[in-house]
């Protein structure tokens, strides 16, 4: 008697657990978002980004485009189930207009402790840029050069077109910048503190000006 009690118990906790959508989500600990927004009349691209691992790319078109993978890392089940909620809450706020702005929420840092993200946004190449991150690396490829690009904490990689530009200034409060021009030739920024560095480049022959810092890490212009 007591064993055929003990066989219901466990086939209703299989049945309860197969229909449980926390279980599910703990189980899976991933998620997958997408967005597609028609950004035709924006003259600047607004990014505001928490964290994570970003790639920005200058696509052809009028729609701005994004993916965002999110995944829980192994630790204390209190932290998996924090990350299970946060999972549970990204979504992009959108702000559409002649400053179109997108920001990727929640937006408190603390939220992403225990999670990874990799994000991928498809912005305009004519349109006017800025992202802004918190924390992690933010790599920006091929948009327009009238560009805009802050970390608080991490790393930033640019690379864009010469031709566009007429002046480019880098900096690191602390950490190191560096830039290469289209000629291969590489440029070190200049340390007026021990800790920090700065770039100012002032020989371009076209209309548009990049600007990118960081507080803590490193900044690389690359020149094509």
């Amino acid at each position: 008697m007591q064993n055929f009690r003990f066989k219901i118990f466990m086939t209703s906790l299989a049945i309860a657990s197969a229909f449980s959508p926390a279980i599910a989500s703990a189980t899976e600990g991933t998620r997958h978002i997408t967005m597609q927004q028609d950004v035709t009349h924006a003259r600047l691209i607004r990014l505001n980004l928490p964290a994570g691992d970003v790639l920005v790319t200058g696509i052809s078109g009028n729609v701005i485009t994004t993916e965002v993978s999110a995944s829980c890392k192994d630790g204390p089940n209190e932290k998996r189930l924090a990350c299970y909620e946060l999972l549970a809450k990204l979504e992009w706020k959108q702000k559409i207009g002649n400053t179109s702005t997108f920001t990727l929420l929640p937006t408190g840092i603390n939220n992403y402790d225990h999670s990874t993200l990799k994000i991928k946004i498809g912005v305009p190449m004519d349109k006017k840029l800025e992202a802004n991150l918190s924390v992690g690396l933010l790599s920006i490829i091929d948009t327009s050069g009238c560009l805009t690009a802050d970390v608080n904490a991490g790393e930033i990689h640019i690379a864009v077109s010469e031709s566009q530009l007429a002046s480019a200034k880098i900096g690191a409060n602390v950490g190191d910048v560096e830039m290469t021009t289209a000629e291969g030739e590489r440029i070190a920024g200049k340390r007026s503190l021990l800790v920090g560095a700065s770039l100012n480049w002032k020989h371009g022959t076209g209309d548009c000006h990049t600007e990118a810092g960081v507080v803590a890490g490193k900044v690389s212009l690359v020149l094509k």
